[in-house]
């Protein structure tokens, strides 16, 4: 994206010692936009979460029970674990160790705000430009259906999961772009209040995507769309337990005729490079040539560089070959039954220092180039994406959670999924006795399709907060095991030093005392 508008240089200056700087505009302004095309400009710029912008997901990935600590090895001259170690064993003073450790600037609670602050300016624009209503109405859309998304995003990071306590503290709602006359604007709002937001600004995203023309709905072209909305609408409700809503607009999207299941079937396991040298082919869904993808956001990097960095990297000066430090979990891979094709197409697999030794790494279905896999005709290279897989697993898991009597329902939208991911000689459907069993299957299969896009820690969270552990190696003889006790107060993310002595209005979660290890 070549034309971008800074936000800074477009709201008037104001300042308030209690406010942070990433919740308010700094200068005065240079531009004023007089039609929804520069409008939608200003989205691109600075309110949607594009592929070249970082800070939005940085060690989140390292949390959940899908990842684990590879075999060890020598650390590179210089390299402090503890950059690693700070998230992946919930400590609560996490910012300060990673800080410390040489990870510099770590602050995902601004940088949503960031983009948030961008989607305010639109709104707050919207009603002077002059332009058709159309136009007007797909700017409006844009703008509500990201607000929404990013404050799911930040309400499920630092807040407490919304059926354990709606009445916990969540996040500041700001929702104009300059300062507001309510003096508690800046304060956390309830996670029920905050969820009141999200499902205001996804409704009215959706209203206003009802009032343009079926074919300016949905688009392949990195924008919003009804369908984006429907899905984080069916998200949503599935996180508030409202089993009804949840499957009905799950429903709207398996019924959306521009999208259809990937069969796994169709995407050979192993190829060749433009080399003719053998490489193993992985799936990429972050691209619109995937039949699945409703829409492609966030940085690659972003989104997996801790789970994968320095695998299959070899120092220039010493010399010493580095694998990952992390890989998939044996838990999550003893999941996947031997013919399951996601197993080998999923999750990536690379060399460990013994090059006749690969192990799956903790990331996949994503392009990070031909280090590991050519992906196949990869264009618009994003890190996550919303698809339509998951709409499946939401309706399976609403309709059995309403009761025996939609048990059928939920089975038969979970054997159309896994029929798509098996070879035609292995699919069985699948039949349950009873509720629980149907739980926890579609739980297990939620895992085993979605691993490592962003949703196995969100769902801990609402599935209990379960207690699990972590392995670190400290040296070649020395592991420690970190454990996440059911319920912890760490299943709710700190909010950053910097948030929080830029904003005299916050008030950090609840935390323990320092994380040590249990054996």
């Amino acid at each position: 994206m070549k034309f971008r508008y800074s936000i800074l240089t477009t709201i008037t200056a104001l300042s308030l010692t209690a406010c942070s700087d990433f919740l308010e505009p700094q200068s005065e302004s240079e531009f004023v936009p007089e039609d929804a095309t520069s409008l939608n400009e200003l989205l691109l710029g600075e309110a949607y979460q594009r592929n070249d912008m970082e800070g939005f997901n940085i060690f989140l990935g390292l949390l959940d029970d899908d990842i684990e600590v590879a075999e060890y090895q020598t650390p590179n001259e210089g390299f402090d674990g503890n950059i690693y170690l700070a998230s992946y064993t919930w400590q609560p003073d996490m910012y300060q160790m990673m800080e410390k450790a040489g990870a510099g600037h770590i602050n995902i609670y601004e940088s949503y705000y960031e983009v948030i602050l961008g989607t305010n300016a639109v709104l707050d624009y919207l009603p002077s430009v002059h332009d058709t209503q159309e136009n007007i109405n797909k700017v409006k859309a844009q703008a509500h259906a990201l607000r929404g998304f990013y404050y799911f995003n930040l309400v499920n990071i630092f807040g407490q999961p919304y059926n354990v306590n709606p009445e916990a503290l969540g996040v500041p709602l700001k929702l104009q772009s300059g300062i507001e006359a309510d003096p508690d604007f800046l304060k956390r709002k309830s996670v029920a209040e905050v969820y009141a937001q999200i499902l205001d600004d996804l409704h009215t995203a959706e209203a206003t995507y009802l009032e343009l023309p079926e074919s300016e709905r949905w688009s392949d072209n990195y924008r919003t769309s009804l369908p984006m909305v429907q899905l984080m609408l069916s998200r949503t409700y599935l996180y508030m337990e409202n089993w009804e809503k949840s499957a009905e607009y799950a429903k709207h999207v398996m019924d959306n005729k521009q999208f259809t299941l990937v069969d796994l079937n169709n995407i050979p396991l192993n190829g060749t490079d433009e080399e003719g040298k053998p490489v193993r082919n992985y799936y990429v869904f972050p691209t619109y040539n995937c039949s699945e993808t409703i829409w492609p956001y966030g940085n690659v990097k972003d989104m997996f560089d801790w789970t994968h960095k320095e695998a299959n990297s070899q120092n220039s000066v010493t010399g010493n070959k580095m694998h990952a430090y992390f890989q998939a979990s044996e838990e999550l891979l003893n999941t996947y039954v031997d013919y399951d094709l996601r197993i080998n197409r999923y999750i990536v697999q690379a060399p460990t220092n013994d090059s006749n030794n690969l192990m799956h790494m903790a990331f996949g279905k994503v392009n990070i180039g031909t280090t590991y896999y050519l992906p196949q005709n990869a264009v618009g290279v994003f890190g996550r994406c919303l698809r339509l897989s998951e709409a499946y697993l939401n309706y399976a898991e609403a309709m059995a959670m309403r009761g025996e009597e939609f048990a059928d329902e939920a089975t038969t939208a979970l054997n159309a999924l896994r029929e798509k991911r098996f070879d035609p000689e292995d699919f069985e459907e699948e039949e349950f006795d009873n509720q629980e069993e149907l739980v926890q299957f579609i739980r297990d299969e939620r895992r085993r399709e979605l691993c490592f896009e962003g949703h196995r820690w969100f769902d801990l969270r609402r599935w209990g907060m379960p207690s699990f552990t972590h392995k670190w190696h400290h040296s070649k003889e020395s592991t420690s095991t970190y454990r996440l006790e059911e319920g912890d107060l760490l299943y709710t993310v700190p909010i950053p030093d910097e948030a929080l002595q830029s904003n005299v209005e916050l008030v950090q979660n609840e935390l323990p005392g320092k994380r040590t290890p249990i054996e």
